[in-house]
């Protein structure tokens, strides 16, 4: 059977494999942080396809509680891998271009620092500029990673993870201004250490933030199996998001960085939108936990509805320890009530218990209707209590014990007594 023609000739020419046109990723857009978006945002979209199918309110509170957790997830993610904790732009710079060239460019120079290194942008304004009698388009957006070891000093191949790519970038002959704003990571003594500080806080800033992650898991597993533990692991997880704040805060050099190119303009750093972020995100989960757990503990009906769970779930593990308690205080009363041997050898007479006089009590007490299933464990919880009592009493009954020899010379009680009568 041969197929028409055309229906596999789309986008070829002369017979040759499908061609598909260049796809060009702007320069500042990060791969990584589009695809956890766009991850989130499939999450998302699959959740509120079902929202429909919830009557009532009980629809607004899926919502929110879907959104609320879904957007703390985001937010652990995506500012572990964002470059936007300490951020610095220049507008308008006049700067010489690159090295041997007299020229002078006009351009925006912006710097992102995030817990694995450092992106650099330099973008001339206007784009394309006349350099040397050429026409340059002048649009860098150039990254310099510092995972994980800091390496010898110098630029070897035993060198750190940055001077390595430092040294390449010069070699590439990229602008000055991004090689100079590169040179002051490189450096390593002297208190002058801003890579090596920035380096060490990112390094234990995002072992924190991936030890948020799976607490964020059980978070919301906790959620829907008892509220208490979902609220204290919901704190748990704020604080250690907070904690990734501080450690990057105080970790990071002393010396506050500053690069200059002229005497107005000069790269100072601040914190950027994923430290703010983060650190909001992580003081919310700690209030949220807070405010759920003494709303489980003061109004347990209200905070229940709104989690969609049963009020009495965090009641089962009480009655079952209760019931378990007064099993074992049921055992002990018995064994103190068993008759004992007495001092005379003989049993003591079990205590009778009191008659109750009131009957009309009794034909108000309702016992429940109880199942096969419940009969058939009372019976033998029944049958087991009888034998545990019956095994009691052979134990506590008097040891059978002979009378002694009589001992010459000494009379007998019976004897004593025959004579006084």
């Amino acid at each position: 059977m041969s197929l028409p023609a055309g229906v596999y000739d789309a986008f070829r020419e002369n017979g040759a494999p499908t061609y598909y046109g260049p796809n060009q990723t702007a320069f500042m857009t990060d791969v990584l942080e589009a695809g956890l978006i766009f991850a989130f945002i499939i999450l998302a979209i699959s959740f509120y396809v079902v929202l429909p199918g919830i009557r009532g309110k009980e629809r607004i509170f899926a919502f929110i509680r879907i959104t609320s957790f879904l957007f703390i997830g985001a937010v652990i993610l995506l500012t572990n891998f964002t470059y936007d904790w300490e951020v610095s732009e220049i507008e308008d710079l006049t700067t010489k271009y690159k090295a041997g060239s007299k020229a002078d460019i006009h351009a925006d120079v912006a710097v992102h620092i995030g817990l694995r290194g450092i992106n650099i942008t330099l973008k001339g304004t206007p784009e394309i500029q006349s350099v040397d009698n050429l026409n340059e388009t002048i649009n860098y957006n150039e990254h310099f990673d510092w995972r994980w070891e800091q390496g010898r000093f110098g630029f070897g191949i035993f060198a750190g993870r940055f001077n390595r790519e430092f040294r390449a970038a010069q070699f590439r002959g990229l602008p000055l201004p991004i090689l100079w704003i590169a040179e002051y990571f490189t450096f390593d003594g002297e208190g002058i250490r801003w890579g090596r500080h920035y380096r060490q806080a990112g390094w234990y800033a995002h072992i924190m933030m991936w030890l948020a992650l799976p607490l964020w898991f059980l978070t919301v597993i906790l959620f829907y199996v008892l509220l208490r533990y979902g609220a204290c692991m919901l704190m748990l997880t704020g604080a250690v998001m907070v904690s990734a704040n501080i450690i990057w805060a105080s970790v990071r050099n002393f010396n506050e960085l500053m690069i200059p190119f002229t005497d107005t303009k000069i790269l100072v750093f601040t914190y950027g939108g994923s430290f703010w972020l983060n650190l909001i995100v992580g003081i919310i989960c700690i209030i949220l936990g807070l405010i759920i757990y003494v709303m489980d503990l003061r109004y347990p009906t209200v905070i229940s509805s709104f989690f969609g769970v049963d009020v009495l779930q965090d009641l089962d593990e009480v009655q079952e320890e209760e019931i378990n308690t007064q099993k074992s205080d049921k055992g002990s009363m018995e064994m103190d009530e068993m008759p004992g041997p007495s001092a005379n050898g003989h049993r003591a007479a079990a205590p009778v218990p009191a008659e109750d006089d009131d009957d009309e009590d009794d034909d108000e007490i309702y016992e429940p209707p109880m199942f096969h299933v419940q009969q058939q464990e009372q019976r033998q919880d029944d049958h087991y209590q009888k034998r545990k009592s019956r095994n009691l009493t052979k134990r506590w009954q008097a040891p059978r014990r002979r009378p002694p020899p009589p001992i010459p010379g000494e009379e007998s009680p019976d004897e004593i007594y025959e004579n006084a009568a």
